[in-house]
């Protein structure tokens, strides 16, 4: 498959879980309150500065750096998918925010941008999903100025990942995964694909970065609040998950649901749904 080929179907993947991305944005936004607020620390955005937020799908956590840098900084996001950009971009408007806009852009690393305009750089579980992530980080440090830092989020080990563990069971136990992707290619980019610290790592080395380190912890990555809620979450915001479902008939996605939904009201009998998973966290120094 080609490197434009794989582009277009994650841009339309990502497309599908625009509506989903929005209307359960809180899902998304609360449950990732400890990783954004611990990106934000180590990107270390001063008042005034400028800041790039590279994949900012819906917003989270270009809004939350639009706070650290206040009404005389600059946040930018940038993401591939029109439908995310017009997301985030209505619910700055509804809530007022004035110093962050929003642009889609060709490509992860086609920013359009003069070079070392930025005092510090994000990118929050977007990494693992580029067909060409190399470039992106390349291209964010031609846009960070000399002593900016690029702080990039990506999921850790997939048995830590409560949700795609779930996800993964509950669909086997109905469909013959094997059967229907008979050979899953290893270079399309996916939840997972920079799940090796060494790997992200590498990525930062290649384009220049320097005091390179990553740290690895559990944190909340989806917050519902009961089990049909997450189920919804799951169905409308995944992008391979809803192309799965469509190919499939309703009688058995119904069966999928109601399984995974007994199954989360046994996890959780008691109270909301919350998903964990093991995230890297990487930060890079531009230094020249």
């Amino acid at each position: 498959m080609s490197v434009a080929t794989l582009r277009a179907d994650k841009r339309e993947e990502w497309q599908l879980s625009a509506v989903g991305w929005v209307k359960y944005r809180s899902s998304f936004a609360d449950a990732g309150v400890p990783s954004v607020r611990r990106m934000i620390q180590l990107a270390r955005p001063a008042p005034g500065g400028r800041v790039l937020d590279l994949a900012c799908g819906v917003g989270v956590p270009a809004f939350d750096l639009a706070d650290a840098v206040g009404p005389t900084g600059f946040v930018l996001g940038l993401d591939i998918a029109e439908a995310m950009v017009a997301g985030a971009r209505r619910w700055a408007a509804a809530h007022a925010v004035t110093n962050v806009e929003f642009r889609t852009i060709p490509t992860e690393y086609e920013f359009d941008l003069p070079a070392a305009g930025f005092d510090a750089a994000t990118c929050r579980a977007g990494l693992q999903y580029m067909v060409e992530p190399g470039r992106a980080v390349r291209a964010v440090h031609e846009a960070l100025k000399p002593g900016g830092r690029l702080v990039a989020m990506t999921v850790g080990s997939p048995q830590r990942c409560t949700s795609l563990r779930l996800l993964e069971d509950v669909v086997a136990r109905h469909i013959d995964m094997p059967a229907l992707i008979p050979d899953p290619d290893p270079e399309v980019p996916g939840t997972v694909s920079l799940s090796d610290p060494a790997d992200l790592e590498g990525l930062y080395h290649a384009a220049g970065f320097t005091d390179v380190t990553t740290e690895i912890a559990d944190h909340p990555i989806v917050r519902a609040g009961s089990a049909e809620e997450y189920w919804d979450v799951c169905e409308q915001s995944a992008g391979p998950f809803i192309l799965l479902l469509r190919s499939i008939s309703p009688r058995l996605r119904d069966a999928i649901r109601a399984d995974a939904i007994r199954e989360l009201r046994s996890a959780f009998p008691t109270g909301p749904v919350v998903m964990t998973g093991e995230t890297l966290i990487t930060t890079g120094t531009r230094t020249s």
